[in-house]
């Protein structure tokens, strides 16, 4: 596999992490009595948010290392 299919492959993984952590934070926003009571309500969504924003910027980042490995095999 060559550096572009191996960035590719991770973005995949990324959009299926994105997609993960999406339906946990919809689950918590739509029916917050879903956590466990011992769980605080706001530690819980800033933690998924975090998840989120981290994984989104992932995706950022091999979308620009995928632009730049096309810009220089082209």
């Amino acid at each position: 596999m060559d550096k572009l299919g191996v960035l590719c492959a991770q973005k995949e993984v990324l959009h299926g992490q994105r997609a993960q952590v999406s339906l946990d934070l919809e689950v918590l926003l739509n029916n917050p009595t879903s956590i466990p009571e011992h769980t605080e309500y706001s530690i819980k969504l800033d933690s998924l948010i975090g998840q989120l924003a981290e994984v989104n910027d992932k995706i950022k980042i091999i979308d620009f290392l995928i632009s730049t490995t096309e810009k220089n095999n082209g």
